[in-house]
């Protein structure tokens, strides 16, 4: 939940379809209810945390299926799900890239993507994800409910939960209008609100290496400590 002081501000983010002719991924902005002024934020980087959280930006917004290369790993159940589990090597886009590769638990059937295991430029494991997904009735489209997330080295984690969707209501190219945020209008009130969370327990396990999956490749991948 944001804090009371901050109710009526708004974001907007328009995320593009990068290529390495067209790299720029994404143009942020803000409106400041205080001020009553849209801004332009500085161009994000795919590395930057995301609003404070463990999520970076490239995790959230900018990552595009062809801007890598994949190979199958092998197989495994995660929690009771069967997967193929895929290499993601680094991005082809951007040379500079933070990670040097990520190792994702994708779901067989409708390929959800649901534990990744993200390496730094030494091989090492530094950050672990888990997703839930649900799926919307009656349209069956799958989306993502939860986002469970540990960076190794300083153990901070983050759990994002999403809730409330609202799908095809024929919505207009100008409702995403930054500047329309000015007009302060709530789009619609969210109906299903996260259960609240009062104290750590109440927080769901954090997301753990699949060590069963490596031992069975005979591979031992160092991990960041």
């Amino acid at each position: 939940m944001f804090p009371p002081e901050v109710e009526r501000d708004g974001n907007c983010c328009y995320t593009y379809l990068t290529s390495k002719e067209f790299p720029n991924p994404a143009d942020f902005f803000h409106y400041s209810k205080k001020t009553r002024r849209v801004s332009r934020v500085p161009a994000l980087q795919n590395g930057d945390s995301i609003l404070g959280t463990e999520l970076s930006w490239y995790d959230y917004h900018f990552h595009q299926p062809w801007d890598n290369e994949y190979r199958i790993l092998g197989e495994d159940n995660f929690n009771g799900n069967d997967c193929l589990v895929i290499e993601r090597v680094k991005s082809k886009i951007y040379p500079d890239f933070y990670m040097g590769k990520s190792v994702i638990w994708i779901e067989r059937h409708n390929f959800l993507r649901l534990h990744e295991e993200q390496f730094d430029k030494e091989g090492k494991i530094f950050k672990i994800m888990d997703r839930k997904w649900k799926q919307l009735k009656p349209s069956n489209h799958w989306v993502l409910n939860s986002w469970n997330v540990i960076t190794l080295k300083t153990k901070a984690r983050t759990l994002i939960q999403q809730f409330d969707y609202e799908l095809d209501t024929g919505r207009r190219e100008m409702d995403f209008d930054a500047i329309r945020m000015t007009e302060e209008k709530f789009w619609k009130k969210c109906e299903n609100g996260p259960p609240l969370i009062n104290k750590l327990s109440d927080f769901p396990p954090a997301p753990e290496v699949r060590k069963q999956f490596w031992n069975n490749l005979g591979i031992s991948p160092e991990i960041v400590k």
